[in-house]
């Protein structure tokens, strides 16, 4: 069963999805370092039990993967509604004053941890919002209120404040529904239940926060259960050319390709990046592009300078292929 996350997300792969895993196979272990919307994984189609792991280093992503796969119906409650300005902004603003360490070691202290509140709020707030609604900004809660600081003294650290633009209108009073074309205005009793699709799919998938070396290490690889007992990596870092959404982040990509060429010849890894940013990896490149959340780029050729490399262990990497003409 095919699905598709209730929200968008930079640089989704879920038009790569057929080809990956045509690539990957039916491995018995499969582990998403980079989770982000998780494209990859929900367009999998299973046919018994595997072991599949999720990671990504946002707490509030992570939040939401977890409070949908344990509380699915309180996440569509709270992720309901229409686009108001007021309650885009005050749901931004009280998830990114909590957006921290805490928040992460929070998650990591326990597995199950969820708020199933701030993961309803959260989708709220990536399906109303327009590019990356979560960079920082002078707007922050004081007493209560939203204000203006950047004529307050100085208030620390806490929060990271948000910057008040106004909501994606193009489908005003949709929010999370538009990110889910299927349901069309059949309103929050469908969107329960596509929540409840979701949490079932998740229902054995192992969802970590941390650092993405967290879950490449053996001890995490060697976990399998039936398929075809092949054991498969899909890494979607951040991009050398990806600009100022991961300006903080430019030594991931480098990181990343040092880890591939240490490991086993037995993983199928499929690394995603731009023109020829993995090319001295040695491996089989295949053109096209991702598509499905990538729709606020600053280059309109983004999609086309899309790559994906094929390691020695994957099916067909030594043929070429498009993503157009698996999409």
């Amino acid at each position: 069963m095919s699905l598709a996350a209730p929200f968008p997300y930079f640089g989704g792969k879920r038009r790569a999805a057929p080809l990956v895993w045509r690539a990957l196979g039916d491995p018995a272990g499969y582990v998403e370092p980079f989770a982000g919307s998780a494209a990859v994984l929900l367009a999998r189609t299973l046919k018994g039990r595997r072991v599949e792991t999720l990671n990504d280093a946002d707490g509030w992503l992570v939040n939401a993967w977890r409070a949908i796969r344990l509380a699915p119906d309180d996440v569509a409650e709270h992720a309901f509604g229409p686009v108001t300005e007021i309650d885009y902004h005050a749901r931004l603003a009280w998830l990114q004053e909590r957006r921290d360490a805490e928040l992460v070691a929070w998650l990591e202290g326990n597995p199950e941890a969820h708020d199933p509140k701030a993961a309803g709020w959260w989708l709220y707030v990536l399906a109303c919002g327009i590019g990356d609604p979560f960079g920082p900004g002078p707007w922050r809660v004081v007493d209560g209120h939203l204000r203006d600081t950047r004529g307050l003294p100085h208030l620390g650290d806490a929060g990271q404040g948000v910057n008040r633009g106004l909501p994606h209108l193009g489908d005003a009073g949709r929010g999370v529904n538009r990110e889910l074309p299927h349901l069309g205005n059949a309103g929050q009793g469908a969107l329960t239940l596509y929540m409840r699709r979701l949490a079932e799919r998740l229902s054995r998938v192992r969802i970590t926060c941390g650092d993405w070396q967290r879950v490449v290490k053996p001890s995490v690889l060697r976990s399998g259960s039936g398929g075809d007992g092949g054991r498969a990596v899909f890494l979607d870092p951040p991009y050398a050319t990806s600009g100022d959404l991961y300006a903080h982040r430019e030594d991931v990509g480098e990181a990343v390709r040092t880890w591939c060429r240490t490991a086993s010849p037995d993983l199928r890894i499929v690394l995603c990046g731009y023109d020829d940013e993995h090319d001295s990896l040695g491996w089989r490149s295949i053109e096209g592009r991702s598509g499905g959340g990538a729709g606020y780029s600053t280059r309109a050729d983004n999609g086309r300078r899309e790559r994906l490399w094929l390691s020695p262990a994957c099916f067909g990497a030594g043929e070429q292929a498009s993503l157009l003409e698996a999409a």
